[in-house]
């Protein structure tokens, strides 16, 4: 919660939802957010306007099986807690560890679960080179995967991409069960920058920013690939500098540019705080995504960028990623990341139609057409209606 995507995929949601339910919200946090009192002091206020109480648990990340064991067990406690302690009628868990804790205690509290997925976190850890396919841990996380599916009253996604690799590989369970519900961002944060509503066209800018935000050393994010699509464009636009948002050690990503042939002086690299990305983004002319294939992921990024009217360009694979640049015309799609004619042809491609992109105000309305926080809303509250109506019924024995 503490981290910029903590205000944005949670308490934008709930803070829209909490006139009409009571939120007990229970994260974990790292220890040198913690530490910083200022912040959690405010975090704590925003959370109390809402009715909204919250209850934040230190984050282990040592070593790792014993880390996740133990904070998998505080979440039992926490989760059973408040479950016999208040009158909750719902548990939604964001991600797999959350939903182990409520399929776990939901075995005596009896109190349905949402399994809010948000990656297809196996399958990644894979992809990412952390964890072996077919290995015992694998085999393991597979098994508890199939379980929750199972188990859980609905299962959201933030993919149709993900949803339909999940019903191939297990096709006992039923279409109905499962919701798309995209990351979302609050539109209205964002601005449309000056240089934009003044009609400058692309030879008007300079520099010419190419960014990207996030994490990018984690194993999923191709930063080589984006270094390599800065200097195609570089080629044809001399003045390109490079703009990076993260919270990753910017020395090691100074580094990996460096080992990419771009100059350092070439780099802007900061972090920052939720309340400062809409500047920081719109002062970019160009957001870029490369990822490793991911069918059940969706880049909170591509909504930011859309939403301060930035174009962007990424690859495919990466859940519905490629079609929605391509649907709302929005930017370029990469089908190879790792070949350089691609890339090449990809700067060539961005910069030929970027006044056309411009023009249409396409990045915007996509933004409100297809990631409105507002919407997202909206589907949770059915959600939550939904199910809460469904348990009613179940203890009246309806």
């Amino acid at each position: 919660m503490l981290e910029p995507l903590g205000r944005s995929q949670v308490l934008s949601y709930l803070s829209r939802l909490s006139g009409e339910y009571a939120f007990t919200l229970v994260s974990f946090e790292k220890p040198a957010d913690l530490a910083d009192e200022d912040a959690v002091a405010s975090l704590r206020a925003e959370c109390a306007k809402y009715g909204i109480d919250w209850h934040p648990q230190v984050y282990h990340r040592c070593p790792r099986l014993l880390a996740t064991a133990w904070d998998l067990l505080v979440l039992l406690w926490q989760t059973c807690r408040h479950s016999f302690n208040r009158d909750v009628r719902l548990v939604h868990c964001r991600s797999y560890i959350p939903a182990i804790a409520a399929w776990l205690c939901g075995r005596v509290t009896r109190k349905p679960f949402i399994f809010d997925m948000r990656a297809l976190w196996p399958d990644e850890m894979v992809t990412a080179g952390r964890l072996a396919r077919g290995s015992l841990t694998y085999r393991g996380l597979k098994w508890v995967e199939r379980r929750l599916l199972r188990r859980a009253a609905r299962v959201v996604s933030l993919t149709q991409a993900g949803v339909d690799y999940l019903l191939e590989i297990y096709p006992e369970l039923p279409r109905e069960k499962f919701e798309v519900i995209t990351t979302c961002v609050d539109v209205d944060r964002f601005h449309v920058p000056a240089k934009q509503c003044s009609g400058m066209t692309l030879e008007d800018r300079s520099p010419f920013v190419v960014g990207t935000m996030g994490t990018l050393l984690s194993g999923w994010f191709y930063l080589n690939a984006f270094f390599a699509f800065f200097r195609a464009v570089k080629r044809l636009r001399p003045d390109a500098r490079i703009s990076i948002v993260t919270r990753d050690d910017h020395e090691k990503v100074l580094e990996a540019a460096w080992e990419a042939g771009v100059e350092p002086d070439e780099v802007d690299v900061c972090a920052a705080s939720s309340r400062e990305m809409p500047d920081l983004l719109a002062e970019m002319d160009v957001g870029v995504m490369f990822f490793a294939p991911k069918p059940g992921s969706a880049p909170t990024r591509l909504g930011e960028f859309l939403a301060a009217g930035v174009p962007v360009v990424g690859n495919t694979g990466i859940g519905d990623l490629g079609r929605l640049i391509e649907s709302y015309g929005v930017g370029t799609v990469v089908n190879d990341t790792q070949d350089p004619s691609a890339l090449d042809q990809a700067a060539h491609d961005l910069l030929a139609r970027y006044d056309e992109i411009l023009a249409s105000s396409a990045c915007r309305h996509a933004a409100e057409d297809y990631f409105s926080v507002g919407e997202g809303a909206k589907k949770y509250r059915h959600l939550y209606q939904t199910l809460t109506a469904e348990s009613a019924g179940a203890e009246t024995g309806q």
